[in-house]
C-alpha cells in the first residue's frame, strides 16, 4: 500500500514538473507573440495545462486524505508545485484576456473610420491582423485623414498596392474572397483616389507577406514608403 502511495505521488510530482516546463515555454513564447493564429493556438493548450493541473489536485487530494497524523515532503512539494502552476496559469490567462481586450480595441476603432456598407469587408480582412499589424494601419489612416499625407504619396501608395495585387493574380496566387471583395472597391473608379487607399491600407500587411514569399518587385517599395510616412507622422 505505502508502496503504491509512494509511486502514485512520484508520478503525480513528474507530471506537475513536464507540465510547468511547458508553461514556461507558454509563457515565453506569447511574451513576444502577436499572431493572432499562435496566441489561439497557445490559448488552447494553456485551456488543456489548466485541466491537467484540475486532474492533478483531484489526485493530490486523493493522496492527501491518505496520510494521517504524518508529515510528508514529497506532499508537501506536490501541494507547493500544484499551487506555483495554478498562480502561472492564472497571470497567464489574465494577460491573454488582456491582449484579446486591446486587439478587440483596436478591431472596433478601425471599423468606425469606415462607413457601413465597408465595415463588413474590412471587418473579415483585420480580424485576420494582429496587434502591431493593425497599430501600423491606424497610423497611416491618422496620417491620412490629417492630411499629413500628399496626394503624390497617396497616389503612389495607392498604386503601389494595385500594382502588387496585379501581380500576386498574374503568379496565379488566388486570393481570400475577403481579401478579393476589398480589391473589387480599391478599383472602383467612381471613388476618389484618397477614399480608395483608405479601403486599400488593411491590404497591406498581406500584401508585405506575399511580397517575401513571392519577391513581387513592382519598382515600389512599399514598405520603405509606409515606413518613412509613420516616422514623419510620429515625429522621429
Amino acid at each position: 500500500m505505502h508502496s503504491n502511495f509512494n509511486l502514485r505521488l512520484q508520478h503525480l510530482e513528474d507530471n506537475i514538473r513536464q507540465d510547468q516546463d511547458l508553461l514556461k515555454e507558454y509563457e515565453d513564447s506569447l511574451r513576444y507573440e502577436d499572431d493572432p493564429r499562435r496566441q489561439i493556438r497557445y490559448k488552447r493548450e494553456i485551456k488543456q495545462l489548466r485541466e491537467s493541473a484540475n486532474g492533478y489536485q483531484k489526485e493530490y487530494d486523493e493522496l492527501r486524505v491518505q496520510i494521517t497524523g504524518e508529515s510528508n515532503v514529497q506532499i508537501q512539494n506536490v501541494a507547493m508545485q500544484l499551487q506555483q502552476m495554478n498562480t502561472r496559469l492564472d497571470r497567464l490567462s489574465a494577460g491573454q484576456k488582456a491582449i484579446y481586450e486591446n486587439i478587440n480595441h483596436l478591431h472596433q476603432g478601425l471599423l468606425t473610420r469606415y462607413n457601413a456598407g465597408e465595415q463588413n469587408i474590412i471587418a473579415a480582412i483585420t480580424e485576420q491582423l494582429d496587434q502591431s499589424q493593425m497599430v501600423m494601419i491606424s497610423t497611416v489612416l491618422d496620417a491620412i485623414e490629417t492630411d499629413q499625407v500628399t496626394d503624390g504619396e497617396m497616389q503612389l501608395i495607392l498604386q503601389g498596392i494595385q500594382q502588387n495585387i496585379t501581380k500576386l493574380q498574374q503568379n496565379g496566387t488566388a486570393l481570400p474572397p475577403s481579401q478579393t471583395a476589398l480589391v473589387e472597391v480599391i478599383n472602383t473608379p467612381e471613388l476618389d483616389f484618397k477614399h480608395r487607399l483608405k479601403i486599400a491600407i488593411p491590404l497591406i500587411p498581406f500584401i508585405l507577406d506575399y511580397e517575401g514569399e513571392l519577391e513581387l518587385g513592382t519598382g515600389i517599395d512599399l514598405k520603405a514608403a509606409l515606413q518613412a510616412l509613420m516616422m514623419r507622422f510620429k515625429g522621429e
